[in-house]
């Protein structure tokens, strides 16, 4: 049943995500980044405070509101400031909030590590999309993991026989693993092609591999997270899918290699 109500909200959902992808400006798209960035940090500090209450958390909301902004404002040039400055306010807060009764240092990586998985993160996916050609660098870039990730759970579903990472994710296996991978390949080779961008197929095979390998470190990170909180599924927002964090995962620390390869590029450069 599960199953059936994951590909309905797939079918529900994808057509608008799509649509808003290929059309929507460079700053309603930023908007939109700044908006599921909240929301996702908001799904992971509820988990969060499960075991640890985090410190700073509104710092951590304007931080996490910050890097996207400044990744629409200047790119990377300007994103590193703001996350150096703004990581040294947060060590203030931990010293500031300090107590013989709660672990500030276990509270200040808690909140870091929301920040940087999820802002530092998602805000590359604002540099993608304000490349040249960055609608359709961003339809690649979703479609190359989206596939890796369906591919991966069909191929270990019906392959699967060597775990992954057992004490983080049981259900995880090798050859899902390859499976994802393959899936992610022929997208980007083929996606790219079909999109008309002007990268090579050597080029496009190498995009799906480091996205293919970053999302699956970003899969087992968030299952890490899960696990130590002590929950299955982040939330209950997308029937079938879990939460904001269960979806988005894989995008966390996919989007700054696929930023950072295509700003490498000669052909493409910033806005």
């Amino acid at each position: 049943m599960n199953h059936y109500r994951r590909i309905l909200s797939a079918v529900i959902i994808l057509p608008p995500v799509i649509f808003f992808l290929l059309f929507a400006s460079h700053e309603l798209f930023t908007v939109l980044v700044c908006g599921v960035a909240c929301l996702s940090l908001h799904e992971y500090f509820r988990l969060l405070m499960m075991k640890q209450a985090p410190v700073g958390m509104w710092l951590s909301y304007t931080l996490t509101l910050a890097l996207p902004g400044a990744a629409y404002l200047q790119g990377p040039e300007l994103m590193a400031p703001v996350l150096t400055f703004g990581v040294i306010l947060l060590i203030a807060a931990a010293l500031w909030q300090a107590d013989a009764e709660t672990s500030p240092f276990l509270a200040l990586m808690g909140s870091q590590f929301g920040v940087l998985f999820i802002g530092w993160g998602l805000s590359h996916v604002v540099i993608l999309h304000g490349l040249e050609h960055g609608a359709m660098i961003t339809l690649l870039f979703c479609a190359v993991l989206w596939s890796g990730d369906i591919a991966a759970m069909y191929v270990g579903r019906l392959l699967g026989r060597h775990r992954m990472a057992p004490s983080i994710s049981p259900g995880k296996t090798w050859e899902g693993a390859l499976g994802g991978l393959l899936g992610s390949l022929l997208v980007a080779a083929f996606g790219a092609q079909v999109l008309a961008l002007p990268i090579s197929v050597a080029q496009s095979l190498l995009f799906g591999f480091l996205l293919s390998c970053a999302a699956q470190i970003g899969d087992l990170a968030e299952s890490l997270f899960k696990r130590y909180i002590g929950v299955k599924d982040s939330g209950s927002l997308i029937p079938g899918h879990g939460g904001l964090l269960d979806r988005l995962d894989s995008f966390f620390l996919a989007a700054p290699p696929a930023a950072y390869f295509f700003i490498s590029l000669d052909a493409l450069t910033l806005r």
